[in-house]
């Protein structure tokens, strides 16, 4: 990535950014390992030193400007006069055309080689800027992406024209469009596929490990004929666009069967439509593989095995609950018991599981299910989520008279959940009677196996936990490559906390005692905070620092 010409490790060290002794150590890798590899992708390999230090030195140096492409708006028309296959290359995206000149962010600026090419296709003088290797090539990818459904784009103008073809054998172009942006989600890993409507474009994005990566941009007339067809095969009214709808459809891909929830939504420049992916092979998750580590794996396992008394997993929206639930009733279920669930709505049907769909509209509330689950002679419940003072009410007395009662709260760690029933109006003295153990878990993202490498995290993230830390510790991140689609990650991870509950706590909640103070009681029995979970899979290699920070807060 790094300069000819630019003495890189005296500019990175006048600006404090290493040590001499680091260079010295980083040019003897050079010269023991033979490698074809430039200096500073070796410190940045090494850990002493980030892209983002070396690209604000280079900028400087060279008084080129560096490209955010947050702050950018990709310009199509531009673009395709340069071939992908060129661009990928030379690791360059071009980003504005003036009257007499070309501005172009590279992952290196000072390759003649690459300035002289694109100088050919673009007809202009080339002002060279730089920007982040990963951003570059996330661009490219997506940019392989649209070239790929070009031809499906194409064909799709054809079909709305009236120009196309018929062909009574073949989907239509829209369809094969839309198992393209399916497939490619799904492939990827996605949760959510988010179809939506901008001033002048039509923006396809999944959700990949929590977060929103864009899939495709494409014209927004294209928009009108994908929704129509996502309505007609989810049963929605296609005519319908000023209220919400709800529907489901399902998709055999390869040898795999899924589901799709889908959800529109009138906004003000369309419609917003999102497929949520119902991948049918979380459910058949084991306990042990959902990621929780191994001692708070076996406090839950211990709390699922009580005769009776309530199990909780807490946590926000999107934090894996369902798939720890899921996993929970895998571990337990069997032909001895009867298990009755009560869901809104029932995502994943499950062998040896009676399962109730909520319906509000019909009366079929979480309290009038469980009312009439009591009477069906259960010995284990599972309430998708306690929302009301009515339904923890039945769950707490369910619990009192013999049922194992599985659900979910939301709340910011395992201890508070205590107060937050107290909070709803459930009497202390029968939460800490009924209460087995409470889970919280969040989800944070997995260090990319493909481009894992060491680093040295910000000294603000390191300060507040140096007396944790063991000497000479090592932290790791993804550099980004082409298996995580350049962000660093591929996949999610779980970390948890476990408090369970014996007599002494039961009695302190029974005496309404405060988070902080149970909190104190619990540590003494061997409770640990979520953040010490977490930073020991940093630690592993397993995830990031800042991961660690997004979700949590630093509590040991």
């Amino acid at each position: 990535m790094l300069m000819k010409k630019v003495r890189l490790g005296d500019l990175l060290i006048q600006n404090g950014k290493i040590t001499q002794e680091e260079l010295k150590k980083a040019l003897e890798v050079q010269r023991t390992q033979n490698s074809h590899k430039k200096i500073g992708e070796i410190l940045i390999e090494e850990g002493l030193v980030s892209e983002e230090d070396i690209i604000k030195i280079i900028s400087i140096q060279l008084n080129i400007d560096i490209i955010h492409f947050e702050n950018e708006e990709l310009n199509f028309t531009l673009l395709r006069k340069v071939p992908v296959s060129i661009l990928d290359k030379y690791g360059a995206i071009p980003i504005k055309e003036y009257p007499k000149e070309v501005v172009v962010a590279f992952i290196d600026p000072m390759d003649i080689d690459a300035r002289s090419t694109l100088q050919r296709y673009l007809k202009k003088p080339i002002k060279p800027a730089i920007a982040l290797s990963k951003d570059i090539k996330k661009h490219i990818n997506q940019l392989k992406n649209r070239e790929k459904a070009n031809a499906l784009i194409e064909q799709m103008k054809k079909e709305l024209a009236g120009t196309a073809e018929e062909n009574e054998e073949e989907e239509s172009a829209t369809m094969q469009f839309i198992k393209y942006i399916v497939i490619l989600s799904v492939q990827r890993g996605a949760s959510d596929i988010h179809i939506e409507t901008e001033e002048d474009v039509m923006q396809v994005r999944a959700r990949i490990d929590g977060s929103l990566q864009e899939l495709i941009v494409v014209e927004k007339e294209l928009f009108g004929a994908v929704a129509a067809r996502i309505k007609l095969l989810s049963n929605l009214n296609i005519s319908e666009k000023r209220k919400p709808q709800d529907g489901r459809f399902s998709m055999e891909l390869g040898e795999n069967h899924f589901d799709f929830r889908v959800s529109t939504l009138p906004i003000a420049t369309g419609e917003s439509i999102v497929i949520r992916i119902l991948d049918k092979r979380n459910v058949m998750k084991k306990l042990e593989e959902v990621g929780i580590a191994p001692k708070n794996l076996a406090k839950l396992e211990k709390a699922l095995h009580a005769p009776n008394g309530i199990v909780l997993v807490t946590g926000p929206t999107g934090s894996g609950k369902s798939t720890t639930l899921y996993a929970s009733l895998n571990k337990i279920k069997n032909v001895e018991e009867k298990i009755i669930t009560v869901e809104d709505p029932v995502e994943y049907q499950m062998k040896l599981i009676n399962q109730v769909n909520v319906n509000e509209a019909a009366g079929l509330t979480f309290a009038a299910a469980l009312r009439s689950i009591l009477r069906q002679d259960p010995d284990i419940i599972m309430i998708g989520e306690i929302r009301d003072l009515e339904t923890l009410e039945i769950a707490i007395k369910a619990a009192l008279t013999g049922h194992l009662v599985i659900s979910t709260l939301h709340t910011n760690d395992a201890v508070s959940a205590i107060s937050r029933m107290v909070d709803m109006g459930a009497d202390p003295f029968m939460v800490g009677a009924a209460v087995v153990a409470v889970e919280a878990q969040r989800l944070v993202k997995r260090i990319c196996p493909n481009c894992k490498m060491k680093y040295k995290p910000k000294a603000a993230l390191l300060e507040p936990i140096k007396h944790m830390l063991p000497k000479n510790v090592t932290f790791y991140k993804g550099k980004g490559c082409d298996e995580c689609n350049m962000t660093g990650y591929k996949g999610r991870t779980l970390i948890t906390e476990v408090f369970t509950i014996d007599e002494e706590l039961s009695s302190a909640i029974a005496k309404n005692t405060s988070v902080t103070e149970l909190e104190r009681l619990a540590k003494q029995k061997g409770y640990e905070p979520m953040f010490m979970d977490g930073l020991i899979k940093a630690l592993k290699g397993e995830t990031t620092l800042e991961e660690i920070y997004r979700v949590t807060k630093v509590n040991a």
